[in-house]
């Protein structure tokens, strides 16, 4: 096997001192040791590749991003140890004498590094730790540099006057009736969908080639990902005739329920994010208070909620949504004061306060958002129980936190808690495990979104405080972070 030589940096730098036979007159003086030495014979130049300063696009299929020589005829070579840009770690390897790397996955790191594929110059660091290959197979380790690289990305279509738009499963591919985004005035622009389960298909378009109901026209100004299917939360935008990702694939957005879509034209990116809203009782099981928000409906998905207790029947509520509580002007309610029908509809211009059918008994109110409906179902509680209790990593499976029943809205429990550690956690009755209540999504953190579909899994949530809501009817929950 042949010999391979590792110099380290520390010996490099130590002192000779006097030997331990004889006399030493000058012991402060440095000596040279034989590794310093033989780093210093098998020094290499280092200059700049022929890539080093790259415009995108290129049609090459490697970059050389510095070349390397050594004035030492025992040096046949060069090998690189580890390379990062930014930090980051990057495949290179050796081609001659030059340093390089694949061009798709610089490109990569590079959009990666700076989630961006803003139209721009970037000049991120190069860290190179590398070895000179000898003639007699041996190697020597180099000290690591690093040098500043140059690329210019790829031009970006210019933001389109009209604005831009949605089409997708939520409205059905309808060409006369897209889902405008709104302009935010910064170069970004958001629209909210609601979607249905399984995977959403859709696609963003410039507004400057709409014509209803004509693909064609249309289709020139579609925009979407590299990969057809692409379910990621955050992306990069495709455009058309894009010189660098290719054609003009279809994301998807996974699963039903409200999300805020962001499209970011400054770096053409997108994001994806639930946004279910926030809906709150307001009204006899909370006393009408415009700062107490203990009364939460809980989400279905699909902008659906329900609140589930016993109600008075006597103008029982007006419902605020989160960003507009302690508002009146802007609370929903009906158009008849005390209306205790068991369906209708919702307004929030002039609204009035309305009630369950009837008086004293346990009904089931569902709000509809996307049509503004309502209607009243009776239900029966099958069981009571003493205690509601959080249980969980946070506290290592032991010691429960108890929610506090509400007074006027029975079966509905609430409390407010801080998390030290994430982790997972679950409600139980009782303080036993007979009864207890989770997550069907044991993957996705709370945070992201506020509820999940009721289900046997452990509730993953990040450390923080938690507004904490379980309606023990309908085992449905709610943990919302508190800003």
């Amino acid at each position: 096997m042949k010999k391979q030589l590792l110099y380290s940096f520390a010996a490099m730098a130590s002192l000779v001192l006097a030997s331990c036979a004889g006399d030493y007159d000058d012991w402060a003086s440095p000596q040279t040791n034989e590794e310093q030495a033989a780093v210093e014979k098998f020094a290499a130049q280092i200059n700049a590749g022929t890539d080093a300063n790259l415009t995108l696009p290129t049609t090459k299929d490697t970059l050389r991003l510095q070349s390397l020589s050594s004035a030492s005829p025992e040096v046949v070579g060069f090998s690189v140890r580890n390379v990062t840009l930014e930090g980051q770690k990057i495949n290179a390897f050796t081609n001659g004498n030059d340093i390089c790397v694949l061009t798709s996955e610089y490109v990569n790191t590079i959009r990666d590094i700076y989630q961006s594929r803003a139209y721009t110059t970037r000049t991120p660091k190069l860290a190179v730790e590398y070895a000179a290959n000898l003639a007699n197979g041996d190697a020597v380790d180099l000290p690591a540099f690093e040098a500043v690289t140059q690329v210019k990305t790829v031009p970006t279509p210019a933001e389109d006057a009209k604005g831009y738009y949605l089409l997708g499963q939520w409205q059905n591919w309808d060409a006369t009736n897209p889902t405008w985004m709104q302009n935010n005035g910064d170069g970004t622009y958001t629209a909210t969908v609601t979607t249905g389960d399984g995977d959403n298909w859709f696609k963003f378009y410039q507004g400057s080639h709409f014509v209803s109901g004509d693909w064609d026209s249309i289709n020139q100004g579609a925009m979407g990902c590299a990969v057809n299917g692409d379910n990621s939360l955050f992306n990069y935008v495709v455009w058309p005739n894009d010189p660098e990702l290719g054609e003009v694939q279809t994301p998807v957005i996974s699963g039903g329920g409200t999300f805020e879509i962001t499209l970011d034209i400054n770096n053409y990116t997108y994001t994806v994010k639930r946004a279910e809203a926030r809906y709150y009782v307001v009204g006899n099981p909370q006393g009408w208070s415009d700062k107490d928000m203990s009364c939460m409906f809980y989400a279905h998905g699909g902008n659906i909620y329900s609140y589930t207790t016993q109600w008075s029947g006597a103008w029982d509520l007006k419902i605020w949504d989160a960003k507009n509580f302690g508002i009146w002007e802007n609370a929903w309610g009906t158009a008849v004061d005390g209306d205790g029908s068991a369906s209708g509809t919702l307004i929030n211009k002039d609204s009035k306060s309305f009630q369950a059918p009837t008086k004293g008994e346990y009904y089931t109110l569902t709000i509809n958002m996307n049509d503004n409906t309502y209607s009243w179902e009776a239900v029966t509680p099958s069981a009571e129980y003493t205690s509601v209790s959080l249980i969980g990593d946070f506290n290592g499976w032991g010691g429960d936190i108890d929610l506090q029943q509400l007074e006027k809205a029975p079966h509905n429990w609430y409390a407010r808690v801080t998390i030290e550690s994430a982790g997972g956690l679950k409600f139980r009755a009782n303080h036993d495990w007979t009864v207890n209540w989770g997550s069907a999504d044991k993957e996705t953190p709370i945070g992201e979104t506020y509820y999940f579909q009721p289900g046997g899994e452990n509730i993953n949530v990040p450390a923080g405080t938690y507004d904490f809501y379980l309606n023990d009817i309908t085992g449905r929950w709610s943990i919302v972070p508190v800003e």
